[in-house]
């Protein structure tokens, strides 16, 4: 028998994951500022009043749904790097991985994309991956020829593109050669020769795109 405290607090869970759901699909295709809770509430079919049960503002759920779409990628290309120890790997399973990730979840890859603003900071939390990966590349000679401001703009300003390409693809195949040939370019840009950046990035894209997805991604 579920206690009536347990029965609650079930129902408090569906309706923040109807909120945020909502957001997310909403913040995927307008900006924060066009969306009202209004909107929200009526997409998540919930009443107004439960939206500030959960959240003080729109902004405060934009915040939420950045920061589990920003947690849901960092656990995600930490897990599929887990014993690869090359920088030049690492970099690339990453990319690969943000544009496998937009094939599979456009909407919450679009919502990313409005929600992340300062992406492009080579500082910015969400690059902390990115940045260690660059520094160990430069400080090994795996990478080459560039500053690590300018290489953490390169590869991270890459995966944008990609996301951005990404959602406007729909065939599998085409998203997997655009991903290894953004790598490749990449890879080239930071020091590889053709050959290994062609085999790094062939590499990356056969292990990432056969790859099963965990659905929180």
């Amino acid at each position: 028998m579920i206690a009536g405290g347990e029965r609650v607090d079930r129902r408090r869970e569906r309706t923040r994951a109807a909120l945020v759901r909502a957001g997310q699909a909403l913040f995927a295709t307008r900006s924060v500022d066009a969306v009202s809770i209004d909107d929200i509430v009526a997409a998540a079919e919930v009443a107004k009043g439960s939206f500030y049960n959960h959240f003080p503002d729109k902004d405060g759920l934009a915040w939420e749904i950045a920061q589990q779409a920003r947690a849901a990628i960092e656990l995600t290309v930490a897990d599929i790097n887990g014993g690869v120890a090359d920088p030049a790997e690492r970099v690339a399973r990453a990319l690969a991985m943000f544009a496998r990730g937009a094939e599979a979840f456009p909407i919450r890859a679009q919502a990313m994309m409005r929600l992340f603003p300062f992406a492009s900071v080579p500082d910015a939390p969400m690059n902390r991956g990115v940045r260690a990966d660059i520094q160990a590349g430069l400080a090994a000679g795996r990478f080459e020829g560039l500053a690590p401001e300018a290489a953490v703009l390169m590869a991270v300003g890459t995966a944008q593109i990609a996301v951005s390409r990404v959602l406007e693809r729909q065939a599998s195949d085409a998203v997997a050669t655009l991903a290894e040939d953004l790598i490749f370019g990449l890879l080239r840009g930071l020091g590889l020769d053709a050959a290994a950046a062609r085999a790094v990035a062939a590499k990356a894209c056969a292990d990432i795109f056969a790859a099963t997805l965990p659905n929180g991604l």
